[in-house]
């Protein structure tokens, strides 16, 4: 069983959330999606941080970040140190641009390719490991694993 939570950011198809999720479940780990109500006046960075909040998740934190929600990443990792939350790792599933500023990253970065199409030079650049998977399957047990460390 997973020791941490795994934090599914906004964004991407729902039911690849949907699969991941079950796929973290099987694996005995922990994890919950951050759902953005479809109109509200708050910022999404705002919006993501209260559920967060809400859910007071048990570290270490594993948070999955599709492509839509990268940028919101900053605001994330402010939101849990202020919580006192350890990171464990920040996954993204293949950013377009990079988050990085002073606040961020805090903890480790992996690129995960799941398209096999992106040609990205972010690891490059950043240091961060990229790591090429085949399937939501093969996702899921990396993310179990992160969480328990």
């Amino acid at each position: 069983m997973s020791a941490g939570t795994i934090i599914i950011l906004p964004g991407g198809a729902a039911e690849f959330r949907a699969t991941l999720m079950r796929a973290i479940v099987n694996l005995g780990g922990f994890a919950f999606s951050i759902d953005i109500p479809p109109v509200s006046a708050a910022p999404i960075s705002v919006l993501i941080c209260a559920q967060l909040h809400e859910h007071d998740p048990l570290g270490p934190l594993v948070v999955v970040a599709p492509v839509s929600s990268v940028d919101f990443l900053p605001a994330v990792a402010l939101a849990q140190r202020t919580a006192h939350r350890r990171v464990a790792a920040y996954y993204l599933i293949d950013p377009l641009t990079d988050p990085t500023g002073p606040e961020w990253p805090d903890a480790p970065v992996y690129l995960i390719q799941l398209t096999g199409t992106t040609t990205s030079r972010l690891p490059e650049l950043r240091g961060w490991q990229e790591l090429i998977l085949n399937g939501i399957e093969e996702l899921a047990t990396v993310l179990v694993a992160s969480a328990d460390s």
